[in-house]
C-alpha cells in the first residue's frame, strides 16, 4: 500500500496537479450508510470494508458529531495483509489495492478565493505518525484544469484537546476557480513504520476570507471582482470585447456614497485600494455609461 499513497503524499505537500462558499458538510453532521456526506474516504476499497473513517458523537468541538479516522491493519485471504490510513476527500479517491494503483479526481464547484482553510482536530499518533491537511483550487480551461491556488500542513505529535489549525492558500493565478479539493489524510504512508492505531479528529472546517469578503458567486460575463488575500484590496479582472469606461462606486449600508474610481478597461486587471475606508459591510456598483455591469456587498474586516 506504500506506493498507492505515495502520489496523495506528493498532491497535500505541493499541490494538486492534475458561496463567500463554505465546506459542503463541514461538522460532518450528517451520514448516510457510515460515510459523511459530500466526502468520500478509505472505508471501502475495492469491495473490501476497512472502516477507517467513522463518525464520532462523544465529544465533537462543533455540532454533534465529528469523523474519525483510524489507520486499520486488515489481513485479506489470499490477498495478502493490508495498512489502510484514514482519508477524507471532496474528490473522488480511486484505489486498487490488488493492482497497487492510485488516482484522485475530481473535486466540488466551488468559485471562492478564500486566504486559508481553518478546522480543528485532535490526533493520538503511534510511534512518531504525523497527519496532513491540503486543499486545491482549480479552473477548468481547454478541457484541462489550471491550478489556481495550493495549501498544504502537516503535523507532528500529541494533540488531546481540540486544535485550531490553519492552511494558508497560496495562489499561482489571478481569477476566480470552478472547482476545489480538500484532502485530510492521518498517517505518514512513506516511513515504513506500522502505525496502525493511529487516530484523527476532525471537525468544523471553514474558509477564512482575510480582509475583504465579496458576496455572491455569479458574476457578470465579462467581469470578475474578488479580494486580494492578506491585503485591503479589491481586484477587478475584464474580458471586455471594446474598451470600457467603468465609474465604480462603494456605498456603505446607509446608502452614502464612501469612494469612487475611474478605471478604463478592456482585457486587463485593476487593483482598488480600500485600505483607509472604515471596517464594515458595503455595497459596490460598477456602470458603464447607462449599463450596471455588477452590483454586490462586500465586508471589509480589521
Amino acid at each position: 500500500m506504500i506506493r498507492i499513497f505515495l502520489s496523495l503524499l506528493i498532491l497535500l505537500r505541493f499541490g494538486f496537479w492534475g458561496i463567500a462558499q463554505q465546506i459542503p458538510n463541514n461538522s460532518f453532521e450528517t451520514w448516510t450508510g457510515g460515510e459523511p456526506d459530500s466526502w468520500n474516504t478509505t472505508n471501502k476499497i475495492s469491495g473490501f470494508v476497512f472502516n477507517t473513517v467513522t463518525k464520532d458523537v462523544s465529544v465533537p468541538q462543533n455540532g454533534s458529531a465529528s469523523a474519525e479516522l483510524t489507520v486499520v491493519t486488515k489481513s485479506i485471504f489470499p490477498l495478502g495483509t493490508f495498512k489502510i490510513p484514514g482519508v477524507l476527500t471532496l474528490g473522488n479517491l480511486n484505489i486498487n489495492p490488488i493492482a497497487q494503483t492510485f488516482s484522485l479526481t475530481g473535486g466540488y464547484p466551488f468559485t471562492g478565493r478564500p486566504e486559508k482553510l481553518t478546522g480543528y482536530f485532535k490526533y493520538q499518533p503511534v510511534k512518531n505518525d504525523r497527519c496532513a491537511f491540503g486543499m486545491g483550487l482549480f479552473k477548468w480551461n481547454n478541457g484541462k484544469q489550471d491550478t489556481l491556488g495550493v495549501g498544504a500542513k502537516d503535523t507532528v505529535g500529541i494533540f488531546n484537546t481540540w486544535t485550531r489549525f490553519e492552511v494558508p492558500i497560496y495562489y499561482l493565478s489571478q481569477g476566480n476557480p470552478d472547482t476545489m479539493n480538500i484532502v485530510i489524510i492521518n498517517t505518514n504512508p512513506l516511513d515504513s513504520i506500522d502505525h496502525t492505531g493511529t487516530k484523527l479528529w476532525v471537525d468544523n472546517l471553514s474558509f477564512d476570507y482575510g480582509k475583504v469578503g465579496i458576496e455572491g458567486v455569479i458574476f457578470a460575463k465579462e467581469l470578475r471582482i474578488y479580494g486580494e488575500p492578506a491585503s485591503r484590496q479589491l481586484i477587478l479582472s475584464s474580458t471586455f470585447g471594446k474598451q470600457e469606461n467603468l465609474d465604480i462606486r462603494l456605498f456603505n449600508m446607509s446608502g452614502v456614497e464612501t469612494r469612487q474610481w475611474k478605471r478604463s478597461m478592456q482585457v486587463s486587471t485593476e487593483h482598488l485600494d480600500v485600505n483607509n475606508i472604515p471596517p464594515g459591510t458595503y455595497v459596490i456598483r460598477i456602470s458603464s455609461g447607462k449599463r450596471i455591469i455588477d452590483t454586490r456587498k462586500i465586508t471589509i474586516l480589521e
